[in-house]
């Protein structure tokens, strides 16, 4: 599978990112645009859903995230400017490592177990076990799952 190309100030941005957000997780979106990078910080939510609703929202901002819709919808948007595309969504696991979880698949496939954006890649950044992780993962129709893709950074 082809591997991701990200420029290296969008990386960098997904790190600060995740470090400013720290000890909870942080999501955002890349958009690739006229041939560069543009990082869309979210606003993670999931601490407003879980006192609203710990029930249905288990976890805290710590251990899961949740974009606030108007993050996302913007992000939508600008990937379907002419000369534009909505590449990566990225979010950070604060306190283990860069995978691909089981949560993480489930918010990408509900609710019918199709991936709600197929041609996107997810990327996953963290600084739990080794600084400076970032992996990335796409859908694979064959294997009907996210499988690690190589990132290739530019500039």
């Amino acid at each position: 599978m082809e591997a991701l190309t990200l420029d290296r100030a969008a990386l960098d941005a997904m790190f600060a990112h995740a470090r400013e957000a720290h000890p909870d997780e942080c999501c955002g979106a890349v958009v690739h645009r006229d041939g560069r990078d543009v990082v869309h910080r979210f606003v993670n939510v999931q601490n407003e859903v879980h006192a609203a609703d710990p029930q249905a929202y288990p976890r805290t901002a710590a251990t899961a995230y949740t974009p606030r819709p108007e993050d996302l919808f913007a992000a939508e948007r600008a990937g379907r400017e002419p000369g534009a595309r909505l590449a990566v969504f990225y979010h950070s696991h604060a306190i283990n490592g860069s995978y691909f979880s089981d949560e993480d698949r489930k918010k990408a496939v509900e609710p019918w177990d199709e991936p709600n954006y197929p041609d996107v890649t997810y990327v996953v950044v963290s600084d739990a076990r080794v600084r400076g992780e970032a992996r990335a993962f796409r859908w694979d129709e064959a294997a009907r799952a996210y499988v690690e893709v190589p990132i290739e950074v530019r500039g």
